[in-house]
């Protein structure tokens, strides 16, 4: 068999000892630890998402709690043999709050922490410096995101396609929101950025599938996520006959488990996948999840 690297990635989980049998922690999430597990070296970051349609009159709400989380997507660089960068997910720890959209795209206007554009993979992206956001509204699965007018401030279309792409994964990972309308000083837009890229009616996660989403992108958990044990993961994978493998290693390197997974349709298609990793550690540390394709 030949390894395939199309969607090889590598994410740092906060593993859990089986004996503590919790996902919880009162660890930073957003701080950037180093870990070296097996087949390439890693580091860095994470965050979960989600997306489903349901409808809603404000921002996505939810109870606070002590330990609240969202997602970031920022740009990852290659893995292995991947060319890059890619839309990841970043776990960031947020003050308690019921308006969990808007903190996770501040989450993303603070952009990646200098530790993490240092890491390898290095971690960038974030939106232009000096954008703010000046409101978001979301009824029947559409958010319609207002910032200021920096958010045009981006070099290439490589660039634009990243912001939008960056901007749209952050949004869509809560069940309320599948689509998203920008506005730019209150004003809607249909056309973005200095190459012009169309941006209306909305755009959503399958208007980045091919550009900056990865063959295989691991949407939970994320980039330095608190992981339960089991450790369930999800995602998308555009695979041959659909079939991806994977392998999660301890902090230092050692394989704690291996096996493969099945997507929901086989390449070219993009299919979903879902699967839970049950694992034994003799204390709390980070680990690495890498998945691939064999050909």
């Amino acid at each position: 068999m030949k390894m395939k690297r199309l969607g090889t990635l590598l994410v740092a989980l906060a593993l859990v000892a089986a004996a503590c049998g919790s996902s919880e922690s009162s660890s930073d999430p957003s701080t950037t630890t180093i870990t070296t597990p097996a087949p390439s070296t890693t580091t860095t970051t994470g965050a979960p998402a989600t997306t489903t349609t349901t409808s809603s009159t404000a921002t996505p709400t939810t109870v606070p709690v002590d330990d609240q989380y969202v997602r970031a997507y920022f740009m990852i660089d290659a893995v292995g043999d991947e060319s890059g960068p890619f839309v990841g997910p970043v776990s960031r720890q947020i003050e308690p709050t019921t308006e969990v959209a808007r903190a996770a795209i501040e989450a993303l206007i603070s952009g990646p922490t200098p530790d993490e554009r240092a890491g390898t993979p290095a971690i960038s992206g974030g939106l232009p410096d000096g954008t703010e956001l000046l409101g978001i509204t979301i009824a029947d699965g559409t958010a319609r995101v207002d910032l200021s007018s920096e958010i045009e401030d981006v070099g290439g279309t490589f660039g634009e396609i990243a912001v939008l792409a960056q901007l749209v994964f952050t949004v869509t990972q809560f069940p309320s929101v599948d689509d998203v309308v920008l506005l730019i000083e209150g004003e809607a837009v249909e056309f973005y950025g200095s190459h012009g890229m169309e941006v209306t009616p909305s755009l959503s996660r399958d208007s980045f599938l091919g550009s900056v989403v990865p063959e295989i992108l691991i949407d939970s958990p994320a980039w330095f996520a608190q992981a339960g044990n089991p450790v369930v993961v999800s995602g998308i994978a555009r695979a041959f006959e659909a079939t991806v493998q994977w392998a999660l290693y301890d902090n230092d390197g050692l394989l704690l488990e291996e096996g493969f997974t099945m997507a929901s349709a086989g390449g070219p298609d993009w299919g979903t996948f879902q699967y839970a990793i049950p694992y034994t550690v003799d204390t709390p540390q980070l680990g690495a999840l890498m998945m691939w394709e064999e050909s």
